[in-house]
């Protein structure tokens, strides 16, 4: 049984080279993202606004230009608004504004703008500018800061942990991943079986048998993406009656991402083994640097930018946007193109790919 287990493993080399890659490359991954974290060096998109004349506070912001270790965006007509702004929209990850006299003890000179799903951002901010703080000499006392949330005030009050807002995009499309991948790899068996054979004679052929069976998957997952949402309405207090339109867009937008990309995994898989391995990498390396697993914030920069690349980030940014951000259909118009356009491009791909895999 061990010789005849291994010759199987030693003739699919697609599923004997990622079973050995797959353990080591996720462990990279994550040891890139906690090895960030734990070391308190969190690559922070911070932005600033100076509103003070004060002279204390102005030479503090200049101490904290040429002397901070994260991504700092200011300008000089922006206000507390535009900070706020830009943490809202998820441009930066946390900002604050100097709006008193620094000089003045017990004055609360700093407001922490903040996201509540990112309290450690806001926590990391204050520690980075105490220490800049105590080597210009300038006050370093904790009655100095002032934390204020940068999400609407009508959005989710009532939800005692605000990351649940987040984690509700984050969770749908990680499950959505898997669920697809599952639905999706039934059509090993009915190629092997020589039932796709069969469905090709159609006038339509494989566009016509994919599409299928990508509704079906994303009809499906619909469903599951809107049973997170209820849950985290339920038993969280999360708001979302006053969102349902653009919430089933979001539903809808992940499932069909995650549907096309199952049809074209299997369209690209020449064996069970092999769908499940290489599925399983796939859904594990989108979660972990999509922001599924870990907040993408906390990710080294270079990570950050590849999340940008996977289906969870926009997911996230689609249901974090309505949920916490207080964003409407409209304003997300660039997260429906990615969602449903990718996927409709995908799915064009998969078709493309099993026309001439199966005709030839």
């Amino acid at each position: 049984m061990f010789k005849i287990m291994w010759l199987r493993l030693w003739r699919d080399k697609g599923a004997l080279v990622l079973a050995f890659i797959l353990p080591g490359f996720i462990f990279a991954i994550f040891a890139a993202i906690f090895s960030n974290a734990s070391g308190g060096s969190l690559d922070l998109r911070v932005s600033m606004a100076l509103t003070s004349d004060a002279p204390a506070s102005i030479m503090l912001a200049k101490n904290i230009e040429d002397k901070a270790t994260f991504t700092l965006s200011t300008n000089d007509d922006w206000n507390a608004e535009s900070v706020r702004e830009r943490v809202r929209l998820g441009q930066d990850d946390v900002g604050f504004i100097i709006a008193g006299d620094i000089s003045q003890p017990g004055l609360k000179s700093i407001a922490i703008i903040k996201d509540p799903s990112r309290e450690v951002a806001a926590t990391v901010l204050m520690g980075q500018l105490r220490q800049i703080m105590a080597e210009g000499a300038q006050v370093n006392s904790p009655e100095v800061f002032t934390e204020v949330s940068a999400m609407p005030e009508t959005q989710n009050d009532n939800v005692t942990d605000q990351s649940v807002t987040y984690y509700i995009g984050a969770t749908a499309i990680l499950f959505l991943l898997f669920s697809a991948m599952q639905g999706a790899a039934i059509s090993l068996d009915e190629r092997k079986n020589g039932i796709s054979d069969r469905l090709l004679v159609g006038p339509s052929g494989a566009f016509a048998m994919l599409t299928g069976k990508f509704l079906f998957l994303t009809l499906i997952g619909t469903i599951q993406a809107a049973i997170i949402v209820a849950v985290g309405h339920v038993a969280f207090g999360v708001s979302v009656m006053e969102h349902l339109p653009s919430l089933a867009l979001a539903c809808m937008g992940s499932a069909a991402l995650a549907s096309a990309i199952a049809v074209l995994v299997a369209s690209l898989s020449g064996s069970s083994a092999q769908m499940n391995t290489v599925s399983t990498f796939i859904v594990l390396l989108f979660s972990a640097i999509g922001g599924s697993m870990v907040p993408r914030f906390m990710m080294p920069d270079w990570l950050q930018s590849l999340g940008r690349f996977t289906p969870n980030h926009w997911s996230i940014e689609a249901f974090y946007g309505i949920l916490a951000r207080g964003q409407t259909a409209f304003d997300l118009l660039h997260v429906w193109g990615i969602l449903f356009g990718l996927a409709a491009v995908i799915l064009l791909l998969a078709a493309l790919i099993s026309h001439r895999m199966m005709r030839v």
